[in-house]
């Protein structure tokens, strides 16, 4: 098998699980042409621990000088694999995640027997604007939506529609690029093989302080994909979707208050174009108003028919 492919790894201050996850990495069965671990300004040891790994096994360390959250780690990655122009794939995955050893190897085979474009292991289709999840008996299907964490998307398809955009920070940004990728003419899939043991370490709970950000990041972001992918049912149900939670928040979470204030502020940001890191996941503190307003500028497109992937701007063609 002659493919290469550039696995993106993403961390953040999980040393212990980024071991694991790179030793499951490194035992598949078709190899990575190179891994691109992403580091999102730790202060664990993980800079440390992966100075030392820095050209072995083909990995190559890039070091944020701050946390770019999921979203600008991945569109970084992306960045420099695109180049260095020698990848015919992107192999997206979490921290927490890992992975069978036979994983790439049914990625690339099943995605280079199919349309599909991008090829996750978790997936979902649309229902009047919720998530309703792929049939799980069926193992390789057509969907509207693929899971980031652990999918197989073409470097072609990504160099023509940009990378992941970097303004989502955390939450929805692989909403937005399942979009994307269909709205440009494409289509993606989900292979249901069972070979992923997600850890669930970004917070499954539901009153917690990961939940809090997590709110907000998840109301500003999907008004984003809102006004950038519009369409009148979709906005309906999304209406419906955040007043939903809003009543619930506001009747069974006991801290109601820090809740809704903090959900509406993502409605807020998201109307004004908030992008970036606005709200810090560890002090729940929102940054100021000079530094929202570069955050603004850097996701406002600069032209109709260009997608703000990052730092680069790239043209839809």
């Amino acid at each position: 098998m002659n493919t290469r492919v550039c696995a993106i790894v993403v961390t953040f201050n999980r040393l212990e699980t980024l071991k694991t996850a790179i030793a499951h990495v490194l035992a598949q069965v078709v190899k990575p042409a190179e891994i691109v671990i992403v580091d999102n300004n730790s202060t664990d040891g993980t800079q440390e621990y992966l100075r030392s790994l820095q050209g072995e096994n083909n990995i190559h360390c890039i070091f944020m000088e701050s946390n770019t959250g999921s979203a600008g780690a991945i569109s970084k990655g992306m960045t420099y694999g695109l180049a260095k122009n020698t990848f015919d794939y992107f192999w997206i995955m979490d921290d927490d995640t890992f992975y069978a050893p036979n994983a790439l190897k049914d990625l690339i085979e099943n995605i280079e027997e199919t349309p599909f474009v991008m090829l996750g292991l978790h997936g979902a289709n649309f229902r009047m604007g919720k998530k309703v999840k792929v049939k799980p008996n069926i193992k390789l299907q057509e969907a509207e939506y693929a899971m980031i964490d652990g999918a197989i998307i073409k470097a072609d398809v990504v160099r023509r529609i940009g990378t992941v955009c970097e303004d989502f920070f955390m939450m929805c940004d692989d909403h937005e690029y399942s979009i994307r990728i269909r709205k440009n003419g494409f289509r993606l899939g989900v292979l249901k093989n069972g070979a992923d043991d997600r850890r669930l370490l970004g917070g499954g709970e539901q009153f917690t302080k990961t939940t809090l950000w997590r709110g907000y990041y998840s109301a500003r972001n999907h008004t984003f994909i809102i006004k950038k992918h519009f369409s009148l049912p979709e906005f309906i149900a999304y209406v419906y979707h955040q007043a939903k939670l809003l009543i619930i928040t506001a009747i069974l979470a006991p801290d109601r208050y820090q809740r809704v204030k903090f959900r509406l502020m993502g409605l807020w940001h998201g109307i004004k174009d908030m992008g970036g890191r606005t709200l810090d996941p560890d002090t729940l503190e929102f940054v100021t108003d000079e530094k929202a307003s570069r955050e603004a500028e850097k996701f406002k497109s600069p032209e109709p028919g260009y997608i703000n992937a990052g730092k680069a701007v790239v043209t839809s063609k």
